[in-house]
C-alpha cells in the first residue's frame, strides 16, 4: 500500500475515486484522510444507546424526543439528541427535563433489553478482532493491529462496514474514532455525533488537540483542573509548555501521562481482560423515606443485584460502599471493609445494614445506592473461630441453593420474606 489520498464512502462502504460525493452511489458521506489505512486503534460509542433501542423498537418513536429514566423522582439515564436540542442531559433530575422538553416521551429503563442488544453489538466487535476493551454496554476500543493479514481490508473499511451493519440490522447508530492510540481515538468518536466517524492522523495530532481544554485528557478533574488553571494552564497546549520536571516531581507516574498526552503520546494498551473497578446499584424513591424497614427492604433488593453480578464475574468484594441522598439532595456516602473478600448477599445486606441504622437519624431520603469495590477472583480466607466458620458455611449453602433454584425455574420462585410488601 502507498501512502495517497483516500476515500472511502460511508454508504456503501466501498472506495471512492472523488471527495465530494461517492461516484457509485452518489452519496456525500466521503471519509477521506492521508493515513485511512494506516490507523490500527478504534474507540467506538454507540449514540444515545438506549433510546436509540427503544426507538428501533418501536418505529413511531423516531421523530420524538425520547426519554429514558425513571419514576417521577427518578434522573434521565439517556436521551435521544432530539430531546438534547432543548437542554435535556444525562443525571438530570426528571422533572427538570419535562420542564425543558414537555413533549418528551419517557420510558421506565428496560436493562434486560438493552443488555441483550449490548451482546449483539459486542459479537459483531469480536468477529473483527479479538482485542476488545469492553468500557460500558455501549462502549469499547478495539486493536486492529495485524488483522490486514486476515481480511485482506485496513481497519477503516471494517469499520464502515460494521457501522452499517448495526445500522441496518439493529436500527441503532454508532460513533467510531480511529487513530494511533486510546487517547486519540476516544477524542475523535466524540467529535461528530450521531454517526460520527473521525480520523486523527499521527501528522496531525499536535495540531489537532493543541486547542483543546486540559480537561479532554482522562485523569484531569476539577480540582487538578483548578491547580493548573491557578497556573494560567488552560488548554492541551499550555500544558505542553509547563515544565516537565516539575510535572513529574509534583504527579509521578500520572504527571509523566500527562506530558505524554499533551503531545498525543498514550502507551496504554487494549485490554480485553480489564476487571471493572466497582459493581453498584440505587433507587430513587416516588417519595423520601425515613422508616428503616421500607429502607431495609430496599437495600436488600440491591444486595442481591450486585451479589449477582459479582457472581456472574467469579468476584469477591473486600468493601462495600453506602450511599444515602437526603431530601434536601445532599449526599452521605459510608464504607466498611471486609475480614474476608466475599460475594454473598446476605454479607453485602448485613453489612449495609449497619452502615444504614448509623445514619437513620439523617432521613428522609430520596435516594439509596449500594457499591462494591476492592475485588478479586478469590475467597481470601483468615482466622476465624469455629462458631462463626459454621454459622457462615450455613449462610453460603443456603444462598448457593437459592441461586441454583433460581437459575431453573426463575427468579420470582423463591424469596425472602423480608423482600415481599
Amino acid at each position: 500500500m502507498t501512502k495517497e489520498k483516500i476515500f472511502i464512502c460511508r454508504d456503501c462502504a466501498k472506495f471512492s475515486t472523488y471527495r465530494v460525493k461517492c461516484h457509485r452511489c452518489n452519496s456525500p458521506r466521503i471519509l477521506e484522510h492521508d493515513e485511512l489505512l494506516y490507523l490500527n486503534i478504534a474507540h467506538i460509542d454507540c449514540d444515545a444507546f438506549y433510546a436509540s433501542v427503544e426507538k428501533s423498537q418501536n418505529p413511531k418513536l423516531i421523530n420524538k424526543p425520547v426519554i429514558v429514566g425513571g419514576g417521577k423522582r427518578g434522573v434521565v439515564t439517556t436521551c435521544c439528541y432530539i430531546a438534547r436540542i432543548k437542554g435535556v442531559k444525562s443525571a438530570m433530575p426528571i422533572f427538570k427535563a419535562k420542564k425543558l422538553c414537555p413533549e418528551a416521551v419517557i420510558i421506565l429503563p428496560k436493562m434486560s433489553l438493552y443488555k441483550h442488544i449490548s451482546k449483539i453489538v459486542f459479537s459483531k466487535f469480536n468477529q473483527l478482532t479479538p482485542l476488545v476493551e469492553t468500557i460500558a454496554f455501549d462502549e469499547a476500543y478495539l486493536d486492529f493491529s495485524g488483522t490486514y493479514k486476515l481480511y485482506k481490508k485496513a481497519p477503516a473499511e471494517l469499520l464502515v462496514k460494521l457501522a452499517l451493519e448495526i445500522e441496518k440490522e439493529l436500527g441503532i447508530t454508532i460513533s467510531i474514532g480511529l487513530s494511533e492510540n486510546k487517547f486519540l481515538a476516544k477524542l475523535a468518536s466524540s467529535l461528530n455525533k450521531p454517526r460520527g466517524f473521525t480520523v486523527i492522523g499521527k501528522s496531525e495530532k499536535l495540531e489537532f488537540i493543541k486547542n483543546l481544554h486540559i480537561t479532554n485528557i482522562p485523569g484531569i478533574g476539577q480540582s487538578l483542573q483548578k491547580k493548573f488553571e491557578k497556573n494560567s494552564i488552560m488548554t492541551i497546549n499550555d500544558l505542553r509548555k509547563f515544565d516537565q520536571k516539575k510535572l513529574i516531581k509534583e504527579y509521578g507516574s500520572f504527571g509523566k501521562t500527562i506530558c505524554n498526552m499533551s503531545r498525543g503520546i498514550d502507551n496504554r494498551k487494549i485490554n480485553p481482560f480489564k476487571q471493572r473497578k466497582s459493581i453498584s446499584k440505587e433507587t430513587t424513591f416516588e417519595t423520601n423515606i425515613s422508616d428503616l424497614n421500607e429502607l431495609k427492604k430496599t437495600l436488600w433488593l440491591l444486595s442481591e443485584k450486585v451479589s449477582e453480578i459479582l457472581k456472574k464475574n467469579n468476584l469477591f468484594s473486600r468493601s462495600i460502599t453506602l450511599k444515602l441522598k437526603r431530601h434536601d439532595f445532599k449526599t452521605i456516602t459510608c464504607s466498611f471493609t471486609f475480614i474476608e473478600s466475599t460475594c454473598l448477599a446476605e454479607n453485602i445486606y448485613q453489612t449495609a445494614i449497619s452502615l444504614l441504622r448509623n445514619q437513620i437519624g439523617k432521613a428522609p431520603f430520596r435516594l439509596i445506592g449500594l457499591s462494591t469495590t476492592k475485588f478479586s477472583n478469590q475467597k481470601q480466607k483468615s482466622l476465624s473461630n469455629f462458631k462463626f466458620d459454621q454459622k457462615f458455611q450455613k449462610i453460603e449453602k443456603t444462598e448457593y441453593a437459592v441461586d441454583k433454584i433460581r437459575l431453573k425455574f426463575g427468579k420470582e420462585i423463591i424469596k425472602k420474606g423480608r423482600s415481599l410488601n
